[in-house]
C-alpha cells in the first residue's frame, strides 16, 4: 500500500470550481449588482438554480468563515452587541458579517443586498435572525417555509424514500409543501422578473438524481476498500462542491471523474493512511475550523475518519425519482430532511447503517453548542449507536466557533477513547 503524496486530482478541480464561483459571485453580484439569494442549507435551491440565480447557503457560507479563522471575530462582535450566547451558531455567523459592515474583512468580500433571504422553520430562533438580518440589509423579503411533522416513522427510510416517497412522506403533507413550493416560484418570479421553465426544472432534478447515485457509488468504492482510498477532508471538498452545484452538469461530471478517480486508486493501492487498524465515523456538522482533527489519529493509532453525514446523504437523502411531476419529488425531497440528519428516529437508523456499510468501528460525535434540537438528537442518536455495538465519544463544541475550541484536549479525549474503548475491541 502506497500514501498519495498529493491532493487527488478531483480534490484539485473542487476547488478550482470553487475559486471560479468566487470570481463570478464577485464579478456579477457584487459589482455588477446581479441577483442571488441567500438560503437556509435544508431549502429547495434547485427552484434558483432553475432560474439561474445564483444561492448561497447559510451552512456553507458559516463553513467557509470558520475554514478562514474569522469565526472568533464575528463572535465577539456578536458579544459585544449584545446577542445572548444561546443563539446558534451556524445560523447566526454569516449574519454578523452584515452588521460588521467590512467588506474587505468577510469572505467573498461580504455579502451584498440580496434578491430574498429563504428560511426553513426549525429551532428557536432561525427566523427572528432571518427578519433581523433583512432589516440589516435595508430591507429584503423573508420566505419562509413550513415543514409539518411526520405522523409515523418507518424503517429504512433512506432505501424507501428513493421511490415510494409519496407513502413515506404522506400526500397531505406534500401537498401543503408543493403549495409553499409553488408560491415560492411565483415570489422568485416576480422579485427576479425571471419566467420559472417547468421543462428546465424537470432537468435539473434529473440531474440531482444522476449525482445521487454516484455519491452512491463513492460510498460503495469507499465502503468496501481497506484501507481506505481517500481521506476524509478530501471526500468532503468533492462531495459539498457537488451539493452546492447540484442539478448543474458540471456536479454529474465532477462526481463521475471523483469515483472513477477512487477506482483507480484501489486497484493501485493507493491508501489515505496505509496503516489503517480502527476505522471511525464523524457524527453531526463538520469542524470546519479545523479540518485537520479528522487526520490526527492516523500515524499513531492507525485511525481514520472514513464518513460524516455529508459523504451519501447526497445518495440517500436528495435522490427522489419520478415521472411527470418534479415539484412534487421537491417536496420530499426537502420536506423531512433537516430531521434526518438531526433528529433521533431518523437519524439514528441511518447512521447505524452506515456503520456497518463502510465497516466502522466507533465513532466520534460533535454535540453542537447553540443548537438545542440538534444537540437533543444527537445525543439520542449516541445512545442508539452504543446499543448497536458502536462505541462512541461525544465532544461538546461548535461546528463554527473556534473559541470553544481546545484542540490539544480534544486530541486527548480522542486518544484515551481509543485506548481505552476501541482497541481493546479490535
Amino acid at each position: 500500500m502506497s500514501q498519495p503524496a498529493d491532493k487527488m486530482a478531483a480534490t484539485l478541480a473542487a476547488q478550482a470550481r470553487q475559486k471560479q464561483d468566487q470570481e463570478r459571485f464577485r464579478k456579477d453580484i457584487i459589482a455588477g449588482g446581479g441577483d442571488y439569494v441567500i438560503a437556509d442549507a435544508v431549502s429547495p435551491h434547485e427552484i434558483f438554480h432553475t432560474l439561474d440565480i445564483p444561492v448561497i447557503s447559510l451552512a456553507w457560507y458559516s463553513a467557509v468563515i470558520s475554514a478562514k479563522q474569522l469565526s472568533p471575530y464575528y463572535f465577539d462582535l456578536m458579544d459585544r452587541l449584545g446577542y445572548h450566547d444561546g443563539l446558534p451558531r451556524y445560523s447566526s455567523l454569516p449574519f454578523m458579517t452584515t452588521l460588521a459592515g467590512e467588506p474587505e474583512r468577510a469572505p467573498y468580500g461580504g455579502l451584498p443586498k440580496p434578491l430574498m433571504i429563504l428560511e426553513r422553520l426549525r429551532g428557536d430562533f432561525t427566523q427572528k435572525i432571518g427578519e433581523q438580518w433583512a432589516r440589516a440589509f435595508g430591507g429584503v423579503p423573508v420566505f419562509v417555509l413550513d415543514s409539518s411533522a411526520s405522523t409515523r416513522l418507518h424503517p429504512g427510510w433512506y432505501e424507501r424514500g428513493l421511490h415510494d416517497w409519496e407513502w413515506l412522506y404522506e400526500t397531505h403533507r406534500l401537498d401543503f409543501q408543493v403549495e409553499q413550493l409553488r408560491n415560492l416560484v411565483v415570489v422568485a418570479e416576480t422579485l427576479s422578473h425571471r419566467a420559472f421553465d417547468e421543462h428546465k426544472f424537470e432537468r435539473v432534478m434529473h440531474r440531482v438524481n444522476a449525482a445521487g447515485e454516484l455519491a452512491a457509488r463513492a460510498k460503495k468504492i469507499i465502503g468496501h476498500a481497506r484501507p481506505a482510498p481517500v481521506a476524509l477532508p478530501e471526500q468532503l471538498t468533492n462531495i459539498m462542491a457537488a451539493t452546492w452545484s447540484r442539478g448543474s452538469e458540471w456536479s454529474v461530471e465532477h462526481l463521475r471523474a471523483y469515483c472513477e478517480e477512487l477506482e483507480a486508486r484501489v486497484a493501485k493501492g493507493v491508501a489515505a493512511c496505509p496503516n489503517e487498524r480502527i476505522r471511525l465515523l464523524w457524527v453531526n456538522n463538520g469542524l470546519w475550523f479545523n479540518t485537520g482533527f479528522y487526520r490526527a489519529f492516523e500515524e499513531k493509532y492507525g485511525a481514520v475518519f472514513v464518513w460524516s453525514m455529508y459523504s451519501n446523504f447526497f445518495s440517500d437523502g436528495y435522490r427522489k425519482y419520478f415521472k411527470g411531476d418534479p415539484m412534487r419529488a421537491l417536496a420530499a425531497r426537502h420536506i423531512s430532511m433537516n430531521e434526518q440528519l438531526h433528529l433521533p428516529g431518523w437519524m439514528a437508523e441511518w447512521i447505524i447503517q452506515q456503520a456497518r456499510d463502510y465497516q466502522a468501528d466507533a465513532a466520534v460525535m460533535l454535540v453542537p453548542v447553540g443548537d438545542r434540537m440538534a444537540s437533543l438528537g444527537t445525543t439520542l442518536c449516541g445512545m442508539a449507536l452504543e446499543k448497536a455495538g458502536i462505541p462512541t465519544l461525544s465532544l461538546t463544541a461548535s461546528m463554527v466557533d473556534a473559541r470553544l475550541w481546545d484542540n490539544d484536549a480534544m486530541i486527548r479525549r480522542v486518544e484515551q477513547f481509543l485506548e481505552e474503548r476501541v482497541i481493546p475491541s479490535l
